[in-house]
């Protein structure tokens, strides 16, 4: 108590002089004609009756009051700006956005038995691995890779996987040369009208860059290399181009978040419509591709459709329940080995009921995330799981929820 009593002894001290030192700011030192533009708190007296000894001793202490507060002008830098420097400063973003990023893009020519083409890519790593798009370089003969700064050099494929549309070409690296791989963001944190910037080499344009929004997420985009999609996909404004495949889709600070791989044209040019694989997916199918030439995908063995309200009444759920009901089990597959249960009717091909029986299960949810769709189903074993994983579905079986259990193998 003696040291909590002395603290507030200096306490009081200390604003004492701080009133006094306002007080002649204020009066203007000695000058009797200056005006005081504050009112100073003046200070009162009060006691403080204590007993020692058996003897009452009152002894005089200081209260000082809390001077007001005085509310200080916040100054907004952004709000001082006039618009010519607002757009002159987001002008300065770009700038230094592709300098900051361009020297992990290449350029890539390939021949072929039937000809030539070309597309562009982005550095993964220090060893020389280049990331871009599996048509890009899919019955390549010979790989010339070309960077910013002028350098050349071989290219080669260690490894491609045509269900995601992605390959990994390697480059020998000289003594003294180096590479600047590129930033990795998460494109599970995108969210719709976010800047996206591409890089790349459209119409054999080398080095060039565009800008837009992410103007969609999660869409399922066919592979065109077999029956099995890409999730998750990414889709921009950004210009896409023939030239641009296997380049980076950047966001604002400079982060791959999707490698470019599809336009949607009927001309053949960019129409507003351009697709990335997302750089989530890169992040598992890339190593892999460099360690063994492979990447192996889960597989459950189902098909499925999303809710329409055909479907929801003959189910007798409301007309806002989402999840993929279960149309077909393959035989022999780890869906059929868990007693995951198939509409015992049909569809036709727009997933209007024919027969249909509505007695299949409706998946809910895998591992506890919420299904709206057979995407999401998709989306997750393609993103989260690996064979030999065990999923927990919550399913939706005769009114009633319950858990399945299912053991993942390899897809086929």
């Amino acid at each position: 108590m003696p040291h909590l009593t002395r603290f507030k002894k200096m306490a009081a001290g200390s604003l004492l002089s701080a009133v006094a030192v306002i007080s002649i700011a204020c009066t203007g030192g000695n000058d009797p004609t200056a005006t005081a533009v504050l009112d100073v708190v003046e200070p009162t007296a009060t006691a403080i009756t204590s007993t020692s000894a058996g003897a009452t001793v009152v002894q005089p202490t200081l209260v000082v009051p809390t001077p007001p507060s005085v509310d200080l002008p916040v100054s907004n830098p952004v709000a001082d700006l006039t618009q010519l420097e607002i757009i002159k400063a987001q002008e300065q973003v770009f700038i230094d956005l592709f300098n900051n990023t361009i020297d992990s893009v290449v350029k890539i020519e390939t021949r072929t038995r039937t000809g030539a083409g070309e597309g562009s890519g982005w550095i993964w790593d220090v060893d020389g691995h280049i990331v871009t798009n599996y048509h890009v370089v899919d019955g390549a003969t010979q790989i010339d890779v070309f960077f910013f700064d002028g350098r050349q050099y071989d290219g080669r494929v260690v490894g491609f996987n045509s269900d995601a549309d992605l390959a990994v070409v390697k480059i020998d690296l000289v003594s003294g040369d180096s590479v600047q791989p590129s930033k990795l963001g998460n494109s599970s944190d995108l969210s719709v009208g976010q800047t996206a910037i591409a890089l790349g080499n459209p119409f054999g344009q080398e080095f060039s860059m565009t800008s837009g929004l992410v103007s969609a997420l999660g869409r399922l985009l066919p592979s065109g290399f077999g029956n099995f999609s890409i999730p998750s996909v990414i889709q921009t404004d950004a210009a896409i181009n023939p030239g641009n495949s296997g380049g980076p889709l950047l966001d604002i600070d400079g982060r791959v978040i999707g490698i470019n791989t599809q336009i949607r044209s009927e001309s053949g040019s960019n129409s507003g419509v351009g697709f990335a694989v997302p750089v989530d997916l890169a992040k598992r199918v890339v190593p892999n591709l460099i360690e063994n030439g492979e990447h192996v995908y889960s597989f459950i063995g189902i098909t499925g459709l999303v809710l329409n309200n055909d479907m929801r009444d003959g189910l007798g759920v409301g007309n806002t329940q989402q999840g993929a009901y279960v149309t077909s089990v393959s035989p022999g597959t780890p869906a059929q080995d868990a007693g995951l249960r198939a509409d015992s009717g049909s569809f036709n091909a727009t997933g209007g009921p024919l027969n249909a029986r509505f007695d299949g299960d409706l998946i809910l949810a895998i591992d506890g995330r919420e299904v709206e769709s057979m995407d999401d189903l998709i989306a997750y074993l393609a993103l989260n799981t690996s064979p030999g994983d065990d999923i927990v579905l919550t399913v939706l079986r005769g009114g009633q929820e319950d858990l399945v259990v299912v053991t993942l193998t390899e897809r086929p």
